[in-house]
């Protein structure tokens, strides 16, 4: 009878072990992150010019053209609820994929997979897992996220509209403001203002110059130092259009951002931002390198080099 029990257990075990190894395999093989072709290793495009400073792409799939907007402060590329469900009939895949939504909230979903999407006539992406937001539905336009951009390094001019790749390393080693960050975190820099030193998350979906948190340090400081006022506005953005925010605003006449010292800098104090931010409306001073495709295994690289007046 002991024996009996004893070979019950070592099988039950071993079905165990097997039903987790099978899982992980599955998941394994159904969280492969996207997949980018260029038709060269290098080149440029041009984007289309906006308002808001910021970059949208031509993008086209089963015939339908449509616009991709770039958003580095996003690990995940999005489409509208309304183009990937109601109209292109994309099917659940029966694998749960832990993801992060378009504010940085963790979540669990089951991704929709497409085939191929053609952007800009210039790159084909596929193993493109899409996550369906309904908050999209009415800007009528998709996400690409660091899932695309990982993939290759980015020299972006704001000011002639030119966004190039490659897929060699940019070097930014002679420029005034770079910095190292690590492949798990998003792009940033250091600004300090006073003697506060902070750090900022570069976010090409921002349109603003600088968005600091109310309840941050830095945040508390210039409110108290400046006595600014505040107004209440509406956040925008694309998941929260309807809430109301607590905004204070400053116009200092210079900041440092990584040692450099910058002129006439606009900064907004929210309250329902969490992490600070510089938007497009400052990039538009230069030129944006992000360096994915380093020689180092740990940590990726920025740098940016500002127009010589």
């Amino acid at each position: 009878m002991k024996i009996h029990f004893k070979r019950l257990f070592v099988l039950m075990n071993l079905k165990i072990t097997l039903l987790i190894s099978f899982f992980l395999i599955i998941n394994s093989s159904y969280s492969q992150r996207m997949e980018i072709k260029q038709d060269n290793s290098f080149g440029c495009i041009q984007f289309k010019k906006e308002n808001d400073n910021r970059i949208y792409l031509e993008a086209s799939y089963d015939k339908e053209n449509f616009q991709m907007m770039l958003d580095s402060y996003s690990w995940f590329s999005a489409l509208p609820y309304e183009w990937t469900v109601n109209k292109w009939k994309f099917k659940k895949t029966p694998y749960i994929y832990t993801t992060r939504d378009i504010n940085n909230k963790r979540q669990k979903v089951k991704l929709r997979l497409m085939d191929k999407i053609k952007i800009s006539n210039t790159f084909s992406a596929s193993n493109f897992y899409i996550n369906p937001k309904k908050t999209l539905d009415k800007y009528n336009l998709g996400v690409l996220g660091n899932d695309f951009l990982d993939e290759l390094n980015w020299k972006i001019d704001f000011t002639n509209r030119n966004l190039c790749f490659d897929n060699k390393y940019f070097n930014v080693s002679n420029l005034e403001v770079k910095n190292k960050f690590k492949k798990t975190d998003f792009p940033w820099l250091t600004i300090k203002i006073g003697e506060i030193e902070h750090k900022v998350i570069i976010d090409l979906g921002a349109s603003q110059e600088i968005i600091i948190p109310l309840d941050s340090k830095l945040g508390t400081w210039l409110i108290s130092t400046y006595n600014l006022s505040s107004k209440l506005v509406k956040t925008g953005g694309a998941n929260s259009e309807k809430l109301i925010d607590e905004l204070y605003e400053i116009e200092l006449d210079s900041i440092l951002i990584e040692e450099a010292l910058i002129r006439n800098v606009h900064i907004q104090i929210r309250k329902n931002t969490k992490v600070s931010l510089i938007g497009c409306e400052f990039l538009k001073r230069g030129v944006l390198y992000l360096n994915y495709k380093t020689p180092d295994e740990d940590f990726n690289e920025i740098g940016f080099e500002f127009y010589k007046k």
